[in-house]
Parts: C-alpha cells; structure tokens; sequence
C-alpha cells in the first residue's frame, strides 16, 4: 500500500489481528537549490521522508507485542550533508532522531527500534536524480560513486534489516 495514503494505511493495520515487525522505506527526493525549494515541495518533502513514517508508527505500535521490532530507513544524508538535498537530508536526519528517541520510549515493552542508513542503492527514480547532479555541475564525488566504488544493492540493504527485525538482534 501507498503510506501516502494514511487512511489506507489504518485500514490495512486495522485488518490485522498484530504487527510483529515495521519497515519504513518510504522516501523521496529531489536535486534542487534549498533557495529554489518551494513551500509545497517542502512540504511533501517532509510529509514524505518524515510524516507518512510517524504516522505509520502511531497506527502500527498500538497493535505490536511486547518483542516487536521497528526498523527505519533513513540515508547517509542523515549524516552526510549533500548540495541539493537540504530538506530532503534534514527528514532523514529527523527520523534518525526519532529512532533514538523511540528506541528509549518502547524499550520497557521490548521493541527494539532501529536505522539503517545505506549509501546510493539504485532504485527506479535514481536515473534522473543522478542524472541532474551531473549536470548541474556541482563537484560532489558521491553524485558519482560512493566511497566502496560501487553501488550497493537493495538485498544488501534488505539483509541488515532482516538481522534487525530478527531475534539475532534481540539486544
């Protein structure tokens, strides 16, 4: 389902009887200036990297044995500052914080809460982001490779999670 689309996304947790394990991998950006950001982008950049995801957390918590587990997606711009994608980095630094945070509020029902946040993992959309960072002519060395020299690949991101949402990451 979109969680985008918050009544959707009450609905589908609603039908189900527990949620033992949540990923949020939901994202996206754009390649922009901040100055040249609007109001409206903005704003659904962070109803979209930050607000969709909290949302998603207040319906799915209710409903998640004491054990569960909460793995957030965020992005090595929640760390790594890069031209271009201030609010975009500044959410995904946000739900770092927030995983923290959660992580200290629902310990004491056992649910462990915790981020990955994976360099560039191509995904459909990354053709025409990697294509604007070049062309923009910014010199920024991860617009073209990540430190490893390669990018990575959705199951490598996929197994950190998997060992997250397990019981070998009961501690």
């Amino acid at each position: 389902l979109d969680v985008r689309d918050t009544a959707a996304a009450a609905a589908f947790v609603a039908s189900l009887p527990r949620v033992d394990v949540l990923v949020n991998n939901a994202g996206g950006t754009f390649f922009k200036p901040f100055l040249d950001v609007s109001a409206n982008a903005e704003a659904a950049l962070v109803a979209e990297n930050f607000g969709h995801v909290t949302a998603l957390i207040r319906t799915v918590v209710p409903v998640m044995p004491d054990g569960g587990a909460i793995v957030n997606v965020t992005s090595i711009e929640a760390g790594q500052a890069a031209p271009c994608f201030a609010v975009y980095g500044a959410m995904k630094a946000a739900l770092g914080h927030l995983t923290g945070t959660l992580a200290l509020e629902l310990a004491p029902r056992g649910i462990r809460v915790n981020a990955i946040a994976p360099d560039a993992i191509p995904t459909a959309g990354d053709d025409d982001l990697q294509s604007a960072m070049l062309a923009s002519g910014i010199t920024y060395d991860p617009a073209v490779m990540p430190p490893l020299g390669r990018f990575g690949a959705p199951e490598e991101a996929a197994a950190v999670v998997l060992f997250l949402a397990s019981d070998l990451a009961s501690f």
